[in-house]
């Protein structure tokens, strides 16, 4: 009998779904989450599940009026009690237990989403995050941090930089993004800074004479072209948290809240889907508590 089993109060029925969501790599926490749930909804209506395994329609009704009204729970912790027993109810018609599916889409409750900037990191973190990597690692590890952060591009799409792919003049960069599609960006002044500390770095970097005549803007010292692998492994040294993907978050938040248009977002970041761009077109917390602390009257 595996760990789940042992913490099933009824016998065979769930037994059976416990083992059945073991086989399907479910884990312990989710198991046992689903076998709770399902247990309280006998227990509500006096039931044992090996005498009485069938649950109906008439029920699944009355238990979600006595969730909301009685237990007064939240529509997240109704849902989550209502997906627990689907989970149940599919079992038992996939073993032939039962014939019908009586929990119904209608029976979730909508949920709101609320309008969250997808960043999690705070520029303070991140502050802290390159701080790190500024006294610990080599110039060219800080400035591939600082470039992330100031442009927006994607890790892979840093890596390929070439010499050949920067314009300071115009204060543009070429970028090759996913499907080898191509496009220019605007650097602000930043990143423009970075960018020349990196070429001079390039230059006094006790690289080999073969991989200083590279194309590429990062040098490795074992090859011409730095690969992604080397820049996870300086974020995971240094953050359990912080990512790459972290710094297009970071940059993409900053840049709507310092008033840039949604539109231009796009292009920058290179989204084939406005959809994609629009997660990072609400507030973030911190800023929501500015706007509400700003309307004291």
């Amino acid at each position: 009998m595996n760990q789940t089993t042992n913490k099933i109060k009824s016998s065979t029925y769930l037994t059976e779904y416990s083992n059945y969501m073991t086989e399907q790599n479910k884990s312990i926490n989710t198991i046992n989450s689903y076998v709770k749930d399902i247990n309280l909804f006998f227990e509500y209506f006096g039931l044992v599940v090996d005498e009485s395994p069938i649950i109906s329609r008439d029920q699944i009704v009355k238990y979600k009026d006595y969730m909301l009204k009685v237990k007064n729970m939240n529509a997240k912790s109704v849902n989550r009690g209502l997906s627990s027993l689907k989970s149940y109810n599919e079992f038992m018609i996939r073993e032939g237990y039962m014939e019908n599916l009586v929990i119904l889409s209608m029976d979730y409750i909508s949920i709101q989403k609320t309008s969250m900037s997808p960043t999690k990191t705070s520029m303070k973190e991140m502050n802290k995050f390159m701080e790190k990597v500024k006294q610990n690692e080599v110039a060219r590890n800080y400035y591939i941090v600082r470039l992330l952060l100031n442009t927006g591009i994607r890790v892979s799409e840093l890596t390929n930089i070439k010499l050949t792919d920067i314009y300071l003049n115009k204060k543009k960069l070429r970028v090759l993004g996913k499907g080898s599609k191509q496009r220019e960006i605007p650097l602000n002044k930043r990143a423009i800074e970075i960018i020349e500390l990196a070429i001079k770095d390039r230059e006094n970097y006790n690289y080999a004479l073969n991989i200083l005549d590279s194309k590429y803007l990062f040098l490795s010292k074992k090859s011409e072209k730095l690969d992604t692998g080397t820049i996870e492994r300086i974020f995971n040294k240094y953050s359990n948290i912080i990512t790459p993907h972290s710094c297009r978050h970071c940059f993409a938040t900053n840049y709507l809240e310092s008033g840039g248009r949604i539109d231009v977002l796009q292009m920058i970041l290179g989204h084939s889907d406005p959809s994609t761009t629009m997660i990072y077109n609400h507030p973030s917390q911190t800023r929501i508590m500015e706007s509400v602390n700003n309307c004291c009257i």
